[in-house]
Parts: structure tokens; sequence; C-alpha cells
């Protein structure tokens, strides 16, 4: 395993990493939860009952769509699981660096609050915002592949790349402050 990952040559003990790495897990723990929650926000692929269909408010008092949005939640706490093990094992095997990957509740953020809306009431359907989301993913492989990802990654100056994380963390801080008084 050393001889794999190179950890005398880069100063480390198999100790070492195996405490880091359980840090590591136990701090992206909340992702399953937060994540989770915040998608199934947007209602997903959920319909009210057909006698209910016209009225959109059905959305907030049809029990038939509570338990839709109920079982989503569930599937994505294990497709964030999934997904968070696949790119984990596939940056540490292949790529040989410790970095844990996990999906951006940011961009998760944006997609259920301003473009979806919660259950569903912005201005874009649930299945055509995931469409986009799909061909945006086709998009950045094609970046990555050629090579063209890391000249755009450069082109932008440091300046708008801190001010970014400063303002995710904001967004988020704004998401929290909102949801703490949406349940008091």
């Amino acid at each position: 395993m050393d001889k794999y990952f190179k950890l005398t040559e880069r100063g480390s003990t198999i100790a070492t990493e195996f405490r880091a790495g359980t840090a590591t897990f136990m701090t992206l723990c909340y992702i399953l939860a937060v994540n989770s929650r915040l998608l199934s926000d947007s209602g997903g692929p959920c319909e009210c009952s057909p006698e209910l269909a016209e009225d959109f408010a059905c959305r907030f008092y049809d029990p038939v769509y509570e338990e839709c949005v109920e079982n989503f939640r569930r599937q994505l706490v294990t497709v964030t699981a999934l997904s968070a093990f696949l790119a984990c094992f596939m940056m540490g095997a292949f790529a040989n660096l410790p970095f844990a990957l996990a999906p951006g509740m940011g961009l998760n953020a944006y997609f259920t609050y301003d473009v979806v809306g919660f259950r569903g009431t912005g201005g874009v359907p649930w299945r055509t915002a995931m469409a986009a989301v799909f061909i945006e993913g086709i998009i950045f492989l094609i970046l990555a592949v050629t090579g063209f990802r890391v000249k755009f990654a450069q082109a932008i100056p440091q300046s708008i790349k801190l001010a970014t994380t400063g303002g995710i963390g904001f967004f988020l801080a704004q998401i929290g402050r909102a949801s703490c008084r949406e349940r008091v």
C-alpha cells in the first residue's frame, strides 16, 4: 500500500492517513442528510393525486405528494452516498490524491430554491432543469477531456475565485437563516 500511494515519500503513514480519512468521513457525513433534504425541497418528480392535480397548492397538503417527496428524499440519501463513494474511490485509486469529493451544496441550493423553486414554485419545471444539468455535465466532461477546463480556470482572476467562495458561503448562510425562520 505504501508503494502504490507513496505514503513514505509524501511524509505520511498508514495510521495518519486512516485518522485523516476518518475525520474527513465524519466531516462529510452531514452531506447525506442536508443534500437529500435540500434537493427534495424541490419536489423532484412528484405530482399530486389526479383528483387534486389542477390545484397547484396541492403540493402543500396532498398526502400522496408528501409521501412521494419523502420517498424521493430517501432515494437521494442513497444516491448521494453512492456518488460520493464512487468519486472518492476514483480520486484515491486512479488520481492517487487524498481528496474527498461530495455533491456541491451551493449549486444544489441554487437548483432547488432559485431554478426549480420550493416544491416546484420556480420558473423551470424539475424535469427540464434535470435535462439542463445532464447537458451541462456532458459539456463539462468534454471541456475536461479536451483540456479547455484548465484554460478557462486559469483565465479567471484570483480575486473572482476568492469572492465566489465567499459568495457561496453567504448564500448558504442565507438559506440556513431562512430555514430557521421557517421552522420558528
